[in-house]
């Protein structure tokens, strides 16, 4: 079993105020078998010496659509751990299978399988469409039976098919996350929704609202144990799709060329630019609402809905938590979205999320320290994947074979699709 010593400035554990100096981390296998102060390594071990760095858990995304080309671009974003929150399930669960086989070429993948949606399905190969209850709990049982996650109830579901479907995800011990259409989510926390994707519901959220209105919604869902995973940066981006500034993202390195020509021909960059401004202020907004839920104890989670315009794969992580940030979140609280409190949601909390003795040696070297200035995150200067350290040119040669390879996934179809649709 290969040993390695990584010798860092700084430990951040991934639950600590700050990281510990002097620290140092013995990597057994693909395992954590030792955080310790620095001192005399037995003859053997491989040291890595990481100047100027804080070793940080791998960093987790909790709002995926994922298409083949994104793999390489996430892990060279430091992001090991990525949840599907809507995909096609053979074809999902497919990929989870290669990621656990192969962990160097892959994050660790967690799904959903299909947005579970209500008589049509808002998106035909990411989504499959219900005509009633007993259809939709039916799909919730099968794609529980063949390995799914968790379970992520989408747009279009009425009000019973809701209550189904989350009763049925209990009923298999899963977890339930749902984008909301039409309903509040008060009326999503009664049916059993354990998660609401992007504030949606939150009506609180997305207007002008006082504290107390804030503090309204904050009590409502805190005895419920509702979490936010609000992907601010999917909003802004939209809300701003026509930044002159996204389109020279020198990070679009790692984006499939038909998706740059997709986002830079989104159908709302060419719409009334009213939409577009009311966005734009909504997000502030949602900042300012979610400033609130973290201060009320409300579970906040990281998640981006990359591949949606100019969420790059991996890398818009970091923008994630730097919006968190700018909503007033302090740079830790941040960090533990995309980390500690990440795993404890998706249910790995045993396995990774932290850097402590026995968990699974996935971690990001970063220049500076994250809890402070939270754009250290995206000054990536190693990345630890089960145990193994990655090398960056790999993950690029590797990602320029699979540009190689047409976007004909199921969600590369939906999107392009949805964008070669409104050209005509």
């Amino acid at each position: 079993m290969t040993s390695i010593a990584l010798i860092p400035d700084a430990v951040w554990d991934g639950r600590s105020q700050r990281p510990r100096a002097g620290e140092i981390v013995i990597v057994e296998g693909n395992r954590i078998a030792e955080v310790r102060k620095r001192s005399r390594l037995r003859a053997g071990i491989e040291r890595v010496e990481l100047p100027g760095c804080t070793l940080i858990p791998g960093l987790m995304d909790c709002h995926v659509h994922l298409c083949g080309w994104m793999v390489p671009g996430f892990l060279a974003a430091g992001v090991t751990t990525i949840r599907d929150v809507g995909n096609n399930a053979e074809w999902i669960l497919e990929k989870r299978e290669f990621a656990q086989k192969n962990p160097t070429r892959s994050p660790n993948i967690l799904c959903c399988g299909p947005l579970l949606d209500g008589k049509s399905a808002h998106w035909p190969n990411m989504g499959r469409a219900h005509a009633d209850k007993c259809e939709i709990e039916e799909s919730v049982h099968s794609l529980c039976a063949a390995g799914i996650d968790q379970v992520k109830l989408y747009v279009n579901i009425d009000y019973d098919q809701m209550q189904g479907a989350s009763a049925a995800g209990h009923e298999n011990g899963r977890h339930v996350l749902a984008h909301l259409g039409r309903y509040s989510v008060q009326e999503a926390a009664a049916a059993g929704v354990n998660e609401i994707q992007h504030l949606t519901g939150c009506s609180a959220a997305w207007k002008q609202s006082d504290v107390k209105e804030l503090d309204a919604l904050c009590r409502d869902l805190k005895p419920f144990g509702m979490v936010m995973c609000p992907t601010l940066v999917v909003w802004d981006r939209i809300g701003r799709s026509c930044e002159p500034a996204f389109p020279f993202d020198r990070r679009l390195e790692w984006v499939h060329p038909d998706f740059v020509h997709a986002w830079t021909h989104y159908p709302n960059r060419f719409e009334s630019p009213d939409n577009r401004l009311n966005l734009q202020r909504s997000v502030v907004e949602m900042k300012r609402c979610l400033a609130r839920m973290q201060e009320k104890g409300i579970t906040i989670i990281a998640g981006t809905d990359s591949p949606f315009p100019f969420l790059v794969p991996g890398f818009s992580v970091h923008d994630e938590l730097a919006l968190m940030v700018d909503a007033g979140l302090k740079p830790v609280e941040a960090l533990r979205s995309s980390t500690s409190s990440a795993a404890k949601v998706l249910g790995i909390h045993r396995d990774r999320g932290r850097i402590k003795e026995g968990m699974r040696a996935d971690m990001v070297a970063v220049e500076g320290d994250p809890t402070k200035d939270i754009t250290a995150v995206s000054r990536i200067q190693k990345v630890i994947k089960g145990g193994n350290l990655l090398n960056l040119s790999a993950l690029r040669a590797r990602f320029r074979r699979l540009l190689k390879q047409p976007c004909e996934d199921p969600v590369g179809l939906d999107i392009l699709g949805y964008v070669r649709k409104a050209q005509g």
